[in-house]
């Protein structure tokens, strides 16, 4: 994970300071999410996300003057590549490059993986006694389910699907995913979840075929 936020940092257009400055803030916010993913916010202390990340506190604090700040940027960028995977699938899915069951297998794959929804779920549990981290991560999952319904309604628009039914939709899919990676974080269980995608994907073709009035 580290590397990848190092490649991403550094295929951006900076120079100079500001190509080291990215990759370091790319570098902790990696080490961060791992730390999360591992053993919880809580945990996540300044001096061990320095350790794992291979640089001075020092250093970190000149990026990251708190742990909170680093701890809320961390989460901003975690849910922007979600975001980034949902816009790109919801295209695919628009032009018909992927079709229902793709959209959410991939969803479940890539947007709500073990590490992901453990990351997730610890954050939004240490926003509740954390107020600063509490009140941002609550605006950044507020933004990414916004985002999700826009993508959706700009995928199944050609289908003459109203909005307010595709974010019926949405909620649909994001909820029923998230519940079954919690399921089978606890008990795995690959058929099961195997079925319940198609269950769920055929739920919603079927919506989506008697809201566009389709035979």
């Amino acid at each position: 994970m580290i590397d990848e936020e190092m490649r991403e940092a550094e295929a951006k257009p900076l120079d100079g300071r500001e190509v080291k400055g990215a990759a370091m803030r790319a570098r902790l916010r990696a080490a961060t999410e791992e730390i999360i993913a591992e053993v919880g916010v809580e945990a996540a202390s300044t001096v061990t996300i320095a350790q794992r990340a291979g640089v001075s506190r020092g250093a970190m604090l000149h990026h990251y003057p708190t742990r909170d700040d680093l701890i809320i940027d961390t989460a901003r960028h975690f849910w922007q590549r979600a975001k980034e995977v949902v816009a790109a699938l919801a295209d695919d899915l628009g032009e018909g490059r992927v079709g229902v069951g793709a959209f959410i297998e991939t969803l479940y794959d890539v947007v709500f993986r073990a590490n992901a929804l453990v990351t997730m779920l610890d954050l939004v549990v240490s926003g509740r006694s954390d107020t600063r981290i509490g009140l941002a991560v609550n605006e950044i999952l507020t933004d990414l389910f916004h985002a999700y319904e826009d993508c959706g309604i700009r995928a199944l628009s050609h289908r003459g699907v109203p909005p307010e039914v595709v974010r019926v939709q949405i909620t649909f899919i994001v909820s029923t995913l998230r519940g079954l990676r919690i399921q089978d974080n606890i008990e795995a269980n690959e058929a099961r979840v195997q079925a319940v995608l198609r269950m769920l994907t055929a739920s919603i073709e079927h919506s989506i075929a008697a809201a566009a009035g389709e035979p």
